[in-house]
């Protein structure tokens, strides 16, 4: 319902597209509202639109909506082969950016798996790899397990953000003094998006000059959300923010500072062979010249 005013512009043209009475979408509204506790919608004589709050939360919808289609494309693929699995871990940044499209390519496979994907941070996703609880893990950290073959698949940047009204987004740049002295808001302990930060302002001003974070979310859209309502200052990769910054309703923060980057990666364990499936997954997401006898030369050479 948000995301039909959202669409068409008005109440009425929402009611209309959902084959509903404009009475109907109306008690929806305040239902939702009431169930949130926020003001998404503003009714004036015109008509009525969607506030800033609830143009942020039409904006997720249609994230939602779009992963929904693609878990449908790889559900679908169960009429392929019912017995087939493939598990996958991502951290959040891939699993919200990159692996949707994926997951949808792949389940058009004619020969796809069964696809079951956990979305948690690099270091939990690192530990299911080793476990055997996932075949395949996709990582976003500088801190690359030694233990466990990998890949490089790319390149992420984390960046600073604030509100529109924040002091910081009037200003040309912040110093890395400056920065580490903030508190931020950003990810919890084990996420590379974290750890990237750390480690890029303790190389600029040390490990002592680096205070806590004013708060740690477990999710991007918690960021973000946090952040746009004016909660300060947060670290976040560009993909997560780029519509935001789009839309101005964040601002990007230039630091005097290199740019903090971090290797895209997926690993998997060397001691056992890949199945069909991970070895097909893995070409689709661009990580080929290799097959399941490499894996185990691999193996063997260490023993």
């Amino acid at each position: 319902m948000i995301a039909a005013v959202e669409a068409h512009g008005s109440l009425t043209a929402a009611a209309e597209a959902l084959g509903i009475t404009q009475q109907a979408v109306s008690q929806r509204m305040r239902a939702v509202e009431r169930r949130w506790g926020l003001p998404l919608f503003e009714r004036t004589a015109r008509g009525t639109s969607l506030t800033a709050h609830g143009a942020l939360v039409a904006e997720w919808a249609d994230s939602v909506v779009q992963q929904v289609d693609g878990f449908d494309h790889a559900v679908a693929s169960l009429r392929a082969d019912r017995q087939a699995h493939l598990r996958i871990a991502a951290s959040l940044t891939i699993a919200e950016h990159l692996m949707p499209g994926w997951l949808v390519t792949y389940a058009a496979r004619p020969d796809a798996a069964h696809v079951e994907m956990v979305a948690v941070n690099s270091s939990t996703v690192i530990e299911q790899v080793r476990s055997g609880a996932s075949e395949l893990g996709f990582i976003e950290t500088p801190d690359l397990p030694s233990d466990l073959a990998r890949r490089g698949i790319g390149e992420d940047e984390i960046v600073i953000v604030v509100a529109p009204t924040h002091p910081w987004a009037r200003r040309s740049s912040v110093t890395a003094a400056e920065l580490a002295a903030t508190p931020v808001v950003g990810r919890e302990a084990g996420s590379g998006t974290r750890l990237t930060l750390e480690r890029a302002l303790a190389t600029q001003v040390g490990d002592d000059g680096v205070v806590p974070p004013a708060a740690e979310l477990a999710t991007t859209a918690g960021i973000r959300a946090t952040i746009s309502a004016g909660g300060g200052v947060g670290a976040l990769s560009r993909r997560a923010v780029a519509d935001d910054l789009a839309a101005g309703r964040l601002a990007l923060v230039r630091v005097d500072m290199p740019a903090m980057t971090r290797p895209l990666a997926v690993v998997w364990r060397s001691d056992r062979p890949l199945t069909s499936a991970a070895e097909a997954f893995l070409r689709l997401v661009g990580v080929d010249g290799y097959a399941s006898s490499d894996v185990s030369t691999r193996r063997n050479s260490s023993m």
